[in-house]
């Protein structure tokens, strides 16, 4: 009796791992079509690619392993919009200036976007109990995902500004909750 009893709970523990990862991946590919529109225009396509698969694969395995790591999809996912976007929209705008330097306004809006999007997951990562490690992890590897096919358009200079911004907005909320 006590083998059977364990054999049921057994295949019981995989239906719902299994229904849970099933949900995850239904979940997961409604960003298919974004990748394969990042795909589209992005200067380096295997970049945008490798980035839209991991980003789908990611927010696939965070839905399924839940917790603190699915609490981590709408927030990173919302915050990568920032860096996806602000380029896209600044890459014909021209330069900005400052004495001798000048940089293309794409790259100086993937500074912005990565800022945008620190701040965005920092300040929710801040305001949890406790998981915020985890949190700032799975949110910040989906944003900077979304965000690095855009920041490709200013090349090694953008995405290095994506990383840039985005630690800069993220450090006063993580240093902020550790001191209190």
């Amino acid at each position: 009796m006590e083998r059977s009893e364990t054999a049921l709970a057994r295949r019981a523990r995989r239906a719902y791992e299994r229904g849970r990862l099933i949900r995850g991946l239904a979940r997961a590919g409604l960003l298919v079509p974004v990748v394969v529109w990042t795909g589209s225009w992005c200067p380096h396509p295997v970049l945008g690619l490798v980035c839209g698969a991991a980003l789908v694969a990611l927010t696939a395995g965070f839905l399924w392993r839940g917790q603190v790591w699915r609490r981590a999809v709408g927030p990173g996912l919302a915050a990568g919009l920032a860096p996806l976007l602000l380029p896209l929209l600044m890459r014909g705008a021209g330069e900005v200036c400052m004495g001798e330097a000048c940089w293309p306004l794409c790259a100086v809006s993937c500074v912005g976007g990565g800022l945008l999007a620190g701040v965005l997951v920092g300040r929710r990562a801040a305001a949890l109990s406790e998981g915020r490690a985890t949190f700032l992890a799975a949110a910040g590897m989906l944003a900077l995902l979304a965000g690095a096919p855009a920041c490709a358009l200013a090349g090694a200079v953008g995405l290095g500004g994506l990383l840039v911004g985005f630690a800069a907005g993220t450090t006063p909320a993580v240093l902020a909750r550790a001191s209190a």
